[in-house]
């Protein structure tokens, strides 16, 4: 069992997560707010890229497989904004589909981070935290 100075403080950082399954939106959402972060999330990657549109985002979590656009979209739109509208925000891949996506893919494709589900929570906060220092 984690110790509280092993749960990362992700207070001030403002997290997208992106999934189109409510529970696991409620699930991640929980554990980013457990560790101080303020959560936004999108169930479809249209909404996902209004929302880093408008919001100063310092991550997003984004699940890879998704009717319509997925993540991989999301990220490819994410990538194309410039660094002063949020071109270079750190993004995190997370899918169940572990057979179908590797975490080469993913960072091939622009993520920075990359999970399978099913997610520890602690692991969701630590990877997201993690990716914050990357860019440091």
């Amino acid at each position: 069992m984690a110790s509280m100075d092993d749960v990362p403080n992700l207070r001030d950082l403002h997290v997208l997560v992106l999934d189109d399954h409510q529970d696991t939106l409620d699930v991640f959402s929980t554990a980013l707010r457990a560790c101080n972060a303020n959560v936004f999330t999108a169930r479809t990657a249209r909404d996902a890229v209004t929302i880093f549109k408008t919001v100063r985002l310092d991550a997003i979590v984004s699940d890879l497989a998704m009717p319509g656009e997925d993540g991989l979209w999301v990220v490819d739109q994410l990538r194309r904004l410039s660094v002063t509208k949020g071109g270079s925000v750190p993004a995190l891949a997370v899918t169940a589909h572990w057979d179908k996506y590797t975490s080469k893919d993913a960072k091939d494709a622009g993520f920075d981070g990359f999970l399978t589900k099913p997610v520890d929570p602690l692991e969701l906060c630590t990877t997201v935290a993690s990716l914050g220092d990357e860019g440091r």
